[in-house]
């Protein structure tokens, strides 16, 4: 081996990386203002789109509401005459980066919003804007999402902290707990003996009256989610059975007694989940069943759960954007013992997230085979922008079907 020629390779090796490394900073140096003032010039711009027969803004200085004010909030002109602020906020849809204007009046009523940066991947968040005008705190939930759009609701997670922040601004309260806090706020108080840890539960059996279920993973007993959004009673019953507290509004996090009817719905669902059994199904005893399905359990009260694997993007995919790896994903469904699905999930999965993968991370696409029977599940449409991951989630649960058609004897 030559020593020397190989010192040689190496010293201009790293002569090479200092060349490029210097051209590099060099163009940044250049390119880095230019963006920024670019980005600088739409912001202004927008300011004075975002709310129409402004007379001008002047500085909010943030730093006096330190703690106060959601992170995503980056900048707030407060318009001089008072009709309200314009908020420049950050926030993440498919992607980070998209960077929004979004003004407010002084009732806390958005008056524009527009994108003036982005990342996302379809373009949906150019034409956002005009569907947020007019809507408040309440309302703003008007605007779905749908099954799979992360731009609609990053998009208006970005709008409830820009209202939040102009009240705040204003000089009110705001809540402004991101939907997570939200979630845990109201689970602690329900159960304070679970000590803030809990998992929410696969559903395997028919729970009248209750929209989730969380266990607690010490075991001290569970939260029942009664309702749905802003309306939702989160009812905690312990291990005992015995009722552990309500929480009667969703949102401000009130704990009060519960009523005897919530306290019973709850009771009789930890009764049920109490009482819970599983027997294994020996697949070998049946023919015609997909070698995809990898496991079936029926609980004592006859739903049958179904863990089968998946033909996903990583099976199929899409030499346009994100090559197949080779790897089906896994979910499991609860048929029950009436032919109805009564809960879809996700057990593992290596889909590119913005590819379809953020759809099984949490259970946007899952959800919609929830209630639905063999025939309604074949009408579940698939996702445009995740059409491989969403067609093999699908195909997975009519797979489940045939399944438990076979194991049933045809009983659906």
């Amino acid at each position: 081996m030559d020593i020397k020629k190989s010192l040689k390779d190496v010293v201009v090796l790293l002569v090479i990386c200092s060349v490029f490394a210097v051209v590099l900073a060099a163009v940044n140096s250049v390119t880095a203002p230019i963006i920024a003032d670019r980005l600088n010039a739409a912001a202004d711009e927008a300011y004075m789109a975002v709310m129409p027969g402004a007379t001008g803004f002047e500085d909010v200085d943030l730093t006096q509401y330190a703690d106060m004010l959601p992170g995503t909030v980056k900048e707030a002109k407060r318009e001089k005459s008072g009709k309200g602020f314009a908020i420049k906020l950050e926030t993440k849809g498919y992607a980070t980066g998209m960077v929004l204007i979004i003004g407010v009046d002084a009732n806390g009523v958005v008056t524009g919003a527009t994108c003036i940066a982005s990342n996302e991947t379809w373009g949906l968040e150019a034409t956002l804007g005009d569907k947020f005008v007019g809507k408040d705190i309440g309302t703003i939930v008007d605007v779905e999402a749908g099954a799979t759009s992360y731009t609609v609701n990053g998009y208006r997670n970005a709008v409830k902290d820009a209202i939040n922040t102009a009240t705040i601004l204003g000089g009110g309260s705001a809540d402004t707990r991101t939907e997570d806090e939200i979630l845990a706020d109201n689970l602690n108080s329900a159960l304070p003996a679970a000590e803030g840890k809990f998992t929410q539960m696969f559903i395997v059996e028919i729970l009248e009256g209750i929209n989730k279920v969380y266990s607690a993973d010490n075991n001290s007993g569970y939260v029942f989610v009664i309702g749905e959004g802003k309306d939702a009673k989160y009812v905690g019953v312990a291990a005992d059975g015995s009722a552990a507290g309500v929480i009667v509004d969703a949102t401000t996090n009130e704990v009060t007694e519960g009523t005897d009817e919530l306290n019973a719905t709850a009771q009789a669902a930890a009764a049920i989940l109490s009482a819970t059994t599983y027997t294994d199904v020996d697949l070998t005893l049946f023919e015609g069943i997909h070698a995809k399905v990898q496991s079936v359990q029926v609980t004592g009260t006859g739903n049958y759960i179904i863990v089968i694997k998946a033909d996903g993007h990583g099976i199929k995919g899409d030499p346009s954007h994100e090559h197949a790896s080779g790897k089906p994903y896994t979910i499991k469904v609860c048929i029950s013992a009436t032919g109805e699905i009564l809960d879809s999930q996700t057990v593992e999965h290596t889909e590119t997230p913005t590819w379809g993968g953020n759809q099984l991370i949490d259970g946007a696409y899952n959800s919609n085979f929830i209630g639905k029977t063999q025939e309604e599940a074949k009408k579940v449409d698939t996702v445009a922008d995740s059409t491989n991951t969403t067609s093999g989630y699908k195909q997975a649960v009519l797979r489940a079907f045939e399944a438990y058609v076979i194991i049933t004897g045809g009983a659906n």
